[in-house]
């Protein structure tokens, strides 16, 4: 495994609520390094006098050829990007600094937890590294118990963002590399013995599934320790064991999480000298023949995709504020479902949708280019696959993991895949697994569709984008598609691009019009597609991009979306919310 040193903590929110949970947002000082200088001497290795030491001139004849006490800062949740106009093209490493003082609990233990760095994050604290993180949009914890003693501290991060052809994602995407702790940074104190991550969720029979998985004590392997389980709301009051999956018989009275109308229990998962409270909704979602049934009862799935990006200035997005705003978006369209792609998305987006009530596509950015026979991009696949899941797995709102999108089928691709599946469905049974699939224009009127990944999902995703990349815009409302599995279908993608604010006729590209004349004839095809599950057009907003160059049109930015960089409703927007309210 690429990845040392470090925990995947999860179930932080509760935590916050008891204050051991402290936030090293803010600025941190910063020092760009293309060559790793301060990390990597003359003659390739490691140096001992590396920037991580954070050393100040001893005497005035002292050589130290850096300063981080000098030298600028930028702001921790944030890319880099984005905050200044010399780093805005920038892929390689760069080092934050933040000195903090930590009060240190008469027991217990200590870490420090980063929502996600991008992409590869070595973590050193007083002069010593302890850790290294490959993966761009998971979280991860680094232990400093008996290390932060009183007094000032050095809590340095040397980030890079380097793209590399056995990473996921590899070297070719049509997002921008945003680099940098672009999520937030706090530090976490547990007891010594503490409860590292907990889940449950409901499965199809109504019963609930779940784990409580325990760090420390003087056991190498605390699995099989007692814990319970409480609803107080609802009469639960279950022992269960530690590192062990149990399931607790279905509840008398228990009112379901449903889509627009979400329902919160608080759960107590508890051990001796721990306890977290979660704020958990349960529902079933089920997949028979080719409906989406949450609950009992199909669901027809009227969503968007979106990216990782705010509101306005074209930024990395995080935290609640920028949550709300997309989700306030998603909601004026009239969306049921939203497909978080084509990464982990911040966790305020998933906890903003379980608060709402709409149902989510999570996925992995298992993207194009991958090394299908590179054993470690896998292992770093599986790797990003529990950060994805185990996170998130608490959050009703997630229906769907996605293992993959736009994938030329292969034998090797399809192993590769099949082993993401298997590990998706070992870490949560109660959800359905699904993936983006790329599809190329039919003959005639009807597309079949046969990518051997559709036998190992549930649910089968379909880019197509009939009207912009090829075919008759007049011919798409004949289209139909078919497949070899009698399985749900999703249109995960479709749309034309358009400048918001360019007008014409429906034939002029990148116009408005041109934008909605396509919806319109998509939302015809789809409305008469037996096999159709629901959708999640391409994308919410325009969103930055190396690969769109067209100057005065795309400057920079992917123009499918139903509103700009800055927020401006496109005429598609309309056309697509007004399709969803007639289906109410």
């Amino acid at each position: 495994m690429a990845n040392r040193g470090t925990t995947l903590l999860t179930n932080l929110s509760s935590r916050s609520a008891s204050g051991a949970v402290v936030s090293l947002d803010g600025q941190w000082k910063t020092i760009v390094d293309p060559y790793l200088t301060g990390y990597i001497g003359l003659l390739g290795a490691p140096t001992p006098r590396g920037w991580f030491r954070d050393f100040t001139p001893r005497d005035e004849g002292d050589r130290v050829e850096y300063d981080f006490d000098r030298s600028p800062e930028l702001a921790v949740p944030g890319d880099w990007n984005t905050q200044r106009d010399d780093l805005f093209w920038y892929e390689g490493a760069l080092w934050y600094r933040r000195k903090l003082t930590v009060d240190v609990p008469e027991s217990g233990r200590t870490f420090v937890h980063f929502a996600a760095a991008n992409h590869t994050a070595r973590v050193f604290f007083d002069g010593e590294e302890l850790a290294l993180h490959e993966g761009g949009f998971g979280p991860f914890s680094v232990e400093l118990t008996g290390r932060a003693g009183p007094g000032e501290h050095s809590l340095i991060v040397m980030v890079d963002n380097r793209r590399e052809p056995d990473r996921v994602p590899a070297m070719r995407t049509d997002w921008f590399n945003f680099g940098g702790l672009h999520r937030s940074v706090s530090l976490v104190r547990v007891p010594e013995v503490f409860i590292r991550n907990a889940w449950l969720a409901m499965r199809a029979d109504g019963s609930l599934a779940g784990e409580v998985h325990v760090d420390g004590g003087d056991d190498a392997d605390p699995a099989g320790r007692p814990a319970r389980i409480r609803i107080d709301e609802l009469g639960v009051d279950a022992q269960v064991a530690c590192g062990e999956r149990f399931v607790l018989d279905p509840i008398d009275g228990i009112e379901r999480w449903h889509p627009g109308r979400p329902r919160h229990y608080d759960v107590r998962f508890a051990i001796d000298g721990d306890e977290l409270v979660d704020s958990i909704g349960f529902r079933t979602v089920e997949v028979v023949g080719t409906d989406v049934v949450v609950n009992g009862e199909p669901v027809f799935l009227k969503g968007i995709s979106t990216h990782a990006e705010g509101p306005s200035g074209g930024r990395r997005a995080s935290g609640e504020e920028d949550a709300s705003i997309l989700f306030d978006w998603i909601e004026d369209l009239g969306a049921n479902f939203v497909r978080l792609g084509h990464y982990q998305h911040d966790e305020a987006m998933v906890a903003e949708a379980d608060r709402r009530g709409l149902l989510v596509w999570a996925e992995l950015p298992v993207y194009w280019g991958i090394d299908w026979t590179n054993e470690a991009t896998l292992a770093s696949a599986l790797e990003q696959v529990d950060e994805l899941i185990v996170r998130d797995r608490c959050r009703a709102s997630v229906v769907l993991w996605s293992v993959a999108n736009e994938t030329l089928p292969s034998p090797e691709r399809t192993a590769f895949l099949a082993a993401l599946v298997g590990r998706v469905r070992e870490l949560d049974p109660t959800r359905l697994v699904t993936a983006a699939l790329f599809t190329l224009p039919g003959e005639g009127m009807e597309t079949h569709i046969d990518d051997p990944l559709g036998e190992l999902v549930d649910v089968i995703g379909v880019n197509q984008y009939y009207g912009w990349y090829y075919g008759d815009r007049d011919a798409i409302a004949r289209k139909r598609w078919s497949s070899d599995f009698a399985k749900p279908i999703i249109f995960s993608e479709l749309g034309a691009g358009a400048k918001a604010g360019l007008h014409g006729t429906e034939t002029q590209i990148w116009t408005e019009e041109f934008q909605a004349a396509v919806y319109e004839q998509q939302i015809a095809m789809i409305a008469a597609q037996p096999d159709c599950a629901g959708l999640s057009p391409w994308i919410l907003k325009d969103f930055r991009t190396p690969l769109r160059v067209l100057p005065d049109v795309q400057d920079g930015y992917n123009r499918k979306g139903l509103v700009s960089e800055e927020g401006e409703r496109k005429l598609a927007f309309g056309v697509l919310a007004d399709w969803y309210r007639s289906l109410d």
